[in-house]
């Protein structure tokens, strides 16, 4: 198995991998790309961010700088803000629903770094698991949502905060770790 699968399988892989890297390499210079357009220029905006990302939805603006690994496991719905900032680091997938708002300096990691020293003694120094961020949800600048999360729909998350468990639809969550503080039901 190449690393790159085990990587999509959400087993231990080596980052340093030469495939990987390339990888990297080609989103990273798609996400240069993409910071250094006039915000005006819709026609080239499309184009960078059709090659980036694995599905782009209708109606999506991503202020830049924008930052991620792959781009090829991150998929955008309708209706979608992306504040600047915003970093995604997509070992795994990254699924955005319809009706997001994510605002600025926010941090969607699908990585874990290994901890056990033989993992890293053969070179298998990280893991990744999807994120899921369902409709409608709106969140706040400066949050950090960790690796395997599934984020309900009509979720808000206030500024700060660092989602490290599932959050139910329908719920406001606050702090670190983000925890429910009201119902919108």
């Amino acid at each position: 198995m190449t690393e790159f699968e085990k990587m999509q399988r959400g087993l231990p892989y080596c980052p340093a991998d030469e495939e990987l890297t390339l990888f990297r390499y080609a989103a990273r210079r798609l996400c240069q790309q993409f910071n250094r357009l006039d915000p005006e220029d819709a026609s080239s905006l499309n184009v960078v961010t059709t090659k980036l990302f694995a599905h782009i939805g209708d109606n999506v603006e991503i202020d830049a700088p924008f930052f991620c690994h792959y781009g090829m496991n991150i998929s955008i719905g309708s209706n979608v803000s992306v504040g600047p900032n915003c970093t995604i680091l997509d070992g795994a997938h990254v699924s955005v629903g319809d009706n997001v708002s994510i605002g600025p300096n926010v941090g969607i990691y699908t990585t874990r770094h290994r901890v056990l020293p033989l993992d890293i003694a053969r070179g298998e120094c990280e893991s990744s698991q999807d994120v899921i961020i369902g409709n409608n949800v709106i969140i706040e600048g400066n949050t950090v949502i960790k690796a395997g999360i599934a984020i309900g729909e009509g979720v808000v998350i206030e500024a700060g905060s660092v989602v490290d468990t599932d959050i139910e639809p329908f719920s406001i969550v606050a702090g670190n770790p983000a925890v429910v503080v009201r119902r919108l039901q």
